[in-house]
């Protein structure tokens, strides 16, 4: 009698373990089918290899890879402040704000050594208050930090474009003597052990109104389709052609070296890099423009010993126009007494904040503003 109870127990128990396997194995399939609908209705771009497998898809977290965002920003602009908010909230970064410093503000005394009589006060309060960014990541010991002016703009695939600069960036740290590398060919390569980004770097150039190309030191992205076709890509010489007019349309380029980038709209510090970069522009000379010292400061020239500084063409930020008066474009640079009948932002073509009211809908078919012709 015993031994048939417990029988019949046993018997219960493996039939509660089937029925128990049998409905997690459905709930899994529900949450599998469930998160498929979700990623195939958004906005798709190539991912090489798994994500959620080692750093290098630590770019996919709220700081973007890095331990902090840091936007520098005027506190009476609030609508460049206000539009950086919804920006970043709607692409789930965090940012942290740096105010901006007014440059008759900066006393004569607290300025380093150089010739400075053509400087104005918008040029001096700049540089001050990027330095005062560049000054918290080293008070705070941050690993690294992406430090954006906050007019910029981005691509809603950011995330997986840094996911492949950061393997580009690597691979380039660690195969210098490689003059041109595929991105979907890639040498074997150690992972990085402090950055997605590799652990060989000073500054990465991220975003800025233009840079050129060097003979060597690149890593090719093939058939990007965030990247316009060449006649849209523009730089600062509204001119001058894209240096990415001699490769097939659709291409990104990065280089292990930034070579005469313009403009400090978005980039990155390492810790070490951030010391570097406060001693030689904050103490020890100051005679021009930021964005001016910073390239002299990443190509070793006036002075200076070169430093490890990637770049990327066409850049990953980039300045946000809104419609109306251009006055308000900047707060450095003179007023210009003209009216924009149109919002823009130039070389990204799903940007961020162009689709703001469409991505705040729940819609995930966005406006392309360059696209393809063929």
């Amino acid at each position: 009698m015993l031994v048939s109870i417990i029988s019949h127990l046993q018997m219960k128990q493996s039939s509660w373990r089937y029925i128990t396997a049998v409905a997690v194995f459905l709930a899994f399939g529900v949450v599998l089918l469930n998160t498929y609908h979700t990623s195939a209705s958004a906005p798709r771009h190539v991912v090489i290899g798994d994500q959620g497998i080692g750093l290098v898809d630590h770019v996919f977290n709220t700081t973007l890879g890095f331990e902090k965002v840091l936007a520098v920003n005027l506190p009476e602009r609030t609508d460049h402040r206000d539009g950086l908010i919804l920006a970043s909230a709607v692409s789930n970064i965090d940012v942290d704000f740096v105010d901006g410093i007014h440059g008759d503000t900066v006393l004569d005394k607290a300025l380093p050594p150089g010739e400075r009589k053509t400087l104005g006060p918008s040029t001096i309060g700049s540089w001050r208050a990027h330095l005062n960014a560049v000054g918290r990541v080293v008070h705070n010991n941050y690993t690294s930090a992406l430090i954006m002016e906050d007019d910029v703009d981005w691509d809603v695939r950011l995330k997986s474009l840094l996911r492949e600069f950061a393997l580009s960036s690597n691979a380039l740290s660690q195969s210098p003597e490689l003059a041109k590398m595929d991105l979907y060919n890639l040498p074997p390569t150690m992972p990085p052990k402090v950055s997605p980004y590799g652990d060989d770097w000073d500054l990465l150039w991220l975003g800025h109104c233009g840079m050129h190309l060097p003979a060597t030191g690149l890593v090719i992205h093939n058939n990007d389709p965030s990247v316009p076709e060449p006649q849209y890509l523009h730089s600062w010489n509204e001119k001058e052609t894209t240096p990415l007019a001699i490769y097939p349309h659709h291409t990104r380029v990065v280089m292990r070296q930034s070579t005469t980038p313009v403009c400090s709209l978005a980039y990155a510090v390492s810790q070490s890099g951030a010391r570097k970069l406060l001693y030689s522009l904050g103490l020890k000379k100051f005679d021009g423009p930021f964005d001016v010292l910073l390239r002299a400061w990443c190509q070793g020239s006036d002075g200076n010993e070169p430093h490890v500084c990637p770049g990327v063409l066409p850049q990953l930020f980039d300045h946000h126009r809104p419609q109306g008066p251009r006055s308000g474009d900047s707060d450095i640079s003179g007023a210009i007494d003209e009216y924009r009948d149109k919002p823009e932002t130039l070389n990204i073509r799903w940007s961020v904040r162009m689709n703001l009211e469409k991505i705040l809908r729940g819609e995930t078919i966005y406006d392309d503003q360059y696209p393809d012709t063929a």
